[in-house]
């Protein structure tokens, strides 16, 4: 989890840094490098067998039906994807802003990189003393955190609590990410976790890039219309997981994982007891 949030903080100064010292061009070959550096690299690492044969994994379409029916998972994917398009949202709101702030708009630098620096300093924080509360509902209750510092950057009434507001939502976000992974590793069967991850991953990027497009789209309008809206999905996904969550627990069916295949190694796990500290992953 920390060197997710490092590479999400550093990598993107340090192509900045080179593009502005050197050329665009010398940026985009380091990272081309980087790129080889790490699949060489990993190729150190212990190998690690399949948890099951290739042909127990299921299509896409049976992945995706099996995320919908479970309810952990699917409220871990909608959650997911709400939140990467609304903290997608931060950096037009950072440009537009500023001036708000009585700052200029080159200051929206230093907001994205509060932002930035809050997700690294959440990733280290969830290493250095991970959840052990249930992944479900810990999911729940950190998306209605990012929540609330979106809304705490739109109520800044100042730069510098405007700073604060971005890193608090870095934090947060950062917490929210690696309960996601939890919840992934926790309720995923053994045959379909690697299609789980991936897919839940994807969708995520999907809607990090849909969150940016609608928040250009939707500046022009009012400037805090981008966050508005940000902020009422993320409150709203997280008060539909909480009454779903009541609504099954009450009901004749209450939600269940799928069911996991057998585990190579025969280890058992207590139910419900997600660590954050888990791999990371998109």
């Amino acid at each position: 989890m920390a060197t997710y949030g490092i590479s999400g903080t550093v990598g993107p100064t340090l192509v900045a840094a080179l593009a502005a010292w050197v050329s665009p061009a010398t940026a985009a070959l380091t990272l081309a490098a980087g790129c080889f550096i790490a699949a060489a690299v990993i190729r150190f690492l212990p190998y690690a067998p399949a948890p099951g044969k290739a042909a127990d994994v299921p299509r896409p379409l049976r992945t995706l039906t099996g995320i919908l029916a479970s309810g952990p998972l699917r409220r871990t994917l909608y959650l997911t994807v709400t939140v990467a398009f609304s903290v997608a949202a931060l950096p037009i709101a950072a440009v537009a802003g500023t001036p708000a702030l009585g700052v200029s708009a080159s200051a929206a630098g230093l907001l994205t990189a509060a932002y930035g620096l809050g997700n690294l300093a959440g990733s280290a924080g969830v290493m250095i003393r991970p959840s052990r509360a249930e992944a479900d509902r810990l999911t729940t209750r950190l998306a209605a955190t990012v929540g609330a510092t979106l809304l705490l950057t739109i109520l800044a009434p100042s730069f510098p609590l405007a700073l604060a507001a971005y890193a608090a939502t870095g934090i947060a976000n950062a917490y929210f990410f690696a309960a996601t992974l939890a919840a992934r590793n926790e309720y995923a069967p053994d045959n379909t976790r690697g299609q789980i991850f991936v897919w839940v991953g994807a969708l995520k990027i999907t809607a990090g890039s849909a969150g940016t497009a609608a928040a250009g789209a939707l500046i022009g309008t009012s400037l805090l219309l981008p966050l508005l809206l940000a902020t009422g999905l993320t409150l709203t996904a997280t008060l539909l997981s909480s009454a779903e969550r009541h609504h099954r627990r009450r009901g004749p069916h209450p939600d269940l994982p799928l069911p996991k295949a057998p585990r190579s190694d025969q280890t058992t796990r207590a139910p419900g007891t997600g660590r954050t500290g888990g791999r990371a992953s998109t």
